[in-house]
């Protein structure tokens, strides 16, 4: 059974300078919290099938690839490890969906999973890794949000004050 947690901020930019910052797949390590590298691994540099290899500090290298682009709107990548999942799921998969909000818009940021273990597993993620996963979800939308804005990397101490533009 996968569970899904969300997380929304807005963007103080239209849609379309968000959409044009998000197709670039190198762009990950600047807000997402935790990388230290982002690297294109496939020929192809956006839409399906683009694949990118990210450097976590929790989770060590993984990669995201394309399965699902929304041209102008947002994408969906699987994260996994070679032909595997990655660590710590059965099945993982994280999605950037850009709506409009008057002349500006939100990005919406969701995490879709499963972990191995079945019931012990369902019990884990219920007791711990839930709130894990939900925070992280929160702190990329935000982080995202913030970069777009900035243009910037964003640096991890910015993270609790950035937390308070969570919709």
């Amino acid at each position: 059974m996968a569970t899904t947690v969300r997380a929304a901020a807005p963007v103080p930019l239209p849609i379309e300078t968000c959409w044009e910052n998000l197709r670039d797949l190198s762009r990950a390590r600047d807000y997402v919290p935790g990388l230290s590298d982002c690297v294109i691994s496939t020929v192809a540099k956006e839409g399906l099938g683009a694949s990118r290899v990210v450097t976590h500090k929790q989770f060590g290298d993984m990669d995201e690839t394309v399965i699902a682009w929304d041209e102008g709107k947002g994408m969906t990548v699987r994260l996994h490890k070679g032909d595997g999942p990655a660590r710590p799921f059965k099945e993982g998969a994280f999605g950037y969906e850009f709506r409009p909000a008057g002349e500006y818009c939100e990005i919406h940021t969701s995490l879709t999973y499963e972990l191995p273990g079945g019931p012990l597993g369902r019990l884990i993620d219920w007791l711990v890794l839930r709130r894990v996963f939900s925070r992280n979800v929160q702190n990329v939308a935000v982080c995202l949000a913030e970069n777009y804005r900035t243009g910037e990397p964003v640096p991890e101490s910015e993270i609790p004050r950035l937390r308070a533009n969570l919709l």
